[in-house]
């Protein structure tokens, strides 16, 4: 399962350069990578780009988006809002916990109380 991590912890949103996919028509342009849980990860161009971006066909644009994808799901780096370092991390979901118990061990010679010693076999 993938979650968005950071040093201090998971995080619900990361964001990228666009730089990296596209150099001269994309640098500045944050995309946004942002955890819905489950292991699921959303992408899309920050808000704040939506007007430059519009010059560019839909279709061009879920190009980069696809492109962007792959970058992040090869560890590309990320970042918080805030700055703070950010990427990608494989958890495996929580292991269930067994049914069985452990059998106790088995009784040693010494553990037979004073008067049960003919319990012992020899």
């Amino acid at each position: 399962m993938k979650r968005l991590v950071t040093v201090t912890g998971p995080v619900a949103a990361a964001q990228m350069n666009g730089y990296l996919i596209e150099e001269r028509l994309l640098d500045q342009i944050m995309i946004q990578v942002i955890d819905k849980g489950g292991g699921n990860l959303d992408i899309a161009f920050h808000e704040r780009d939506r007007r430059y971006l519009s010059q560019f066909s839909e279709a061009q644009q879920a190009e980069w988006l696809q492109e962007a994808m792959l970058h992040v799901e090869a560890a590309c780096p990320l970042e918080t809002p805030d700055g703070k370092a950010a990427w990608i991390a494989d958890l495996a979901p929580p292991k269930a916990r067994a049914s069985i118990k452990a059998m106790r061990p088995a009784r040693q010679e010494h553990d037979l109380p004073a008067g049960l010693e003919f319990l012992r076999r020899d």
